[in-house]
């Protein structure tokens, strides 16, 4: 019987029923991703560390009244010097929040790939208008202000919320807490616009860029131009972000236009997505044979030739600079962090040795990558087991990223004038390095971002990590010197907290690197330990993604 044509729904209609389904979508996803009660610790533990760190504004902002080994005077000016004013802290804040958003709104590259899954035997309602009768805009729109009330469920609320816990903790103890109850609704709003501006901003940029060639060449020209501008204050920072605007001079009458603002740009970066679903084939010259030929030092076993496969994966699969993006951005905050601790002038001796431990530990984002590339499960009908691929794998991460840890020590150590530091940070990256990917791969297998949302698992990964990751950041601050730690428990112990002798004496630092290069070795030989391990853990198990 004809049943006439279907005509596609109107604008409200496919926005609503969209935006609905979508949010289920996105809940649904995260479920399978990792289970129920895993999800809902990340908002937890999102709230106790905003509630630490509310608690500890009063040290921020030089409101603790701490005073140190200084006369009185002197302490006044150094806290005065190393305090922040509140109008950094909210600049930290929005601009953080501002960068994650940007990252995160980039919504016109994907419904491609969305479709190209299908053969996976899964399909996402983003790619409803390549199979159903639906106008792209409304579904683009709806999938934006999924993504906001998401964002808004699972971290701005709970950061808020952890906000008040210290204002509650504050309450209960007698300390004093430098935030009002009355100013929580304006940053929960604030940050919400800040966060619908960026995502946004992206999303237009990102749909300009889809378009054509001369759109992937002008969006990063003008966001390296806008950060330039911003940069050199033509347009202050807080003009160019309305919720860090509002927040600073308490307009609130900008909130609702903020926000218009944002949907409004949103909803012509929706018209803008280019209405192609085709999936385009790309040919490449061979790179299986040349990648292969250049591992020769690896020998001529099978583990060479898994490790050609996995960079050649990540090449094809053009994540590459995403993967080196993960690993470089962490060390650009750890640059910013070295200048705020030189602004804060911080009573602590930053070194060249406080940074090396953290350069492994940044290891386990880029495994993570590693193994988000393709689905191993074909090798089940392969000569290949389990632990051979985790070893590749490990393998590919300290080829891909050693040189980029090698050049970053260098440079921390030109930029310090530490040169006499170099040497043993190489060995605490290193070590750091091994034992953090070997643990990840015992522990997590194939699988890490899936099983690091698991309860017992994240607990033995953060206890083995926070603890030698600490004693090596501590040891940095006396170049090894075990012996100073030493004394200062011994004083502790006759004094109580009371002992006067409480201040750290740079002159008294000897550089025998002895502590460090200790748990250094220490950690080299857990790592070798673990990588034996894995023929234990996943001998027998099935490959699996």
């Amino acid at each position: 019987m004809y049943m006439g044509l279907r005509e596609p729904p109107t604008f409200p209609v496919s926005f609503r029923s969209n935006f609905i389904m979508m949010f289920r979508e996105e809940w649904r996803q995260n479920v399978d991703f990792a289970r129920k009660r895993h999800i809902m610790m990340f908002p937890v533990m999102l709230a106790l560390v905003a509630m630490i760190i509310t608690v500890g504004l009063r040290f921020l902002t030089g409101d603790a009244g701490i005073e140190s080994y200084y006369d009185t005077q002197m302490a006044a000016d150094a806290q005065a010097e190393k305090a922040f004013t509140w109008a950094e802290l909210k600049i930290g804040l929005h601009l953080s929040l501002f960068m994650f958003s940007l990252g995160m709104g980039s919504f016109a590259f994907i419904g491609r790939n969305m479709v190209s899954q299908r053969a996976s035997g899964k399909s996402y309602l983003l790619a409803g208008p390549a199979l159903l009768p639906l106008e792209l805009p409304p579904v683009y729109l709806a999938y934006y202000c999924k993504e906001v009330a998401f964002y808004l469920c699972l971290i701005l609320t709970p950061v808020v919320g952890g906000m008040a816990l210290g204002i509650l903790f504050g309450m209960m103890t007698g300390l004093s807490i430098p935030l009002l109850w009355s100013s929580l609704p304006i940053v929960l709003g604030c940050m919400l616009v800040t966060m619908m501006q960026g995502l946004a901003l992206s999303f237009f940029a990102s749909a300009i860029w889809s378009r054509s060639r001369l759109g992937a060449l002008l969006v990063p020209l003008g966001a390296v131009g806008a950060g330039v501008i911003v940069a050199i204050d033509i347009i202050p920072l807080e003009l160019a972000i309305i919720g860090l605007q509002v927040q600073l001079n308490h307009n609130l009458l900008w909130l609702p236009v903020a926000a218009i603002s944002s949907l409004l740009i949103a909803t012509v970066g929706a018209h803008l997505v280019p209405d192609d679903f085709e999936i385009r084939v790309t040919t490449r010259s061979e790179l299986f044979v040349p990648v292969h030929d250049k591992l020769f030092f690896l020998g001529n076993g099978q583990i060479r030739t898994l490790v050609a496969k996995e960079m050649v994966d990540v090449w094809r699969s053009g994540t590459l600079f995403k993967m080196l993006g993960s690993y470089c951005v962490p060390l650009l905050f750890l640059l910013a962090l070295a200048w705020m601790a030189d602004f804060a002038r911080f009573p602590i001796p930053f070194n060249l040795l406080s940074y090396a431990p953290f350069l492994g530990f940044f290891g386990f984002n880029f495994y993570s990558w590693l193994n988000a590339v393709d689905s191993p499960d074909f090798l089940n009908g392969l000569p290949v087991r389990v632990p051979q691929l985790l070893r590749a794998k490990i393998l590919v991460y300290f080829i891909m990223t050693t040189w980029i840890s090698v050049l970053f020590l260098i440079l921390m150590a030109y930029l310090l004038d530490q040169w006499a530091g170099l040497f043993p940070a190489l060995l605490v990256m290193i070590a750091n390095s091994v034992y953090i990917v070997a643990l990840s791969g015992l522990l997590m297998g194939l699988r890490p971002n899936k099983a690091i949302f698991d309860t017992q698992i994240m607990a033995i990964f953060w206890v083995a990590t926070v603890i030698p990751l600490v004693s090596l950041f501590l040891l940095s601050f006396t170049q090894g010197d075990m012996s100073l730690y030493a004394n200062q428990w011994t004083q502790l112990e006759a004094g109580g907290l009371d002992a006067t002798s409480r201040g750290y004496d740079s002159s008294q630092a000897e550089a025998s690197f002895g502590g460090i290069v200790a748990i250094s070795l220490g950690l080299l030989a857990l790592g070798g330990t673990f990588l034996l391990m894995l023929e234990r853990r996943w001998g027998r198990a099935a490959f699996e993604n």
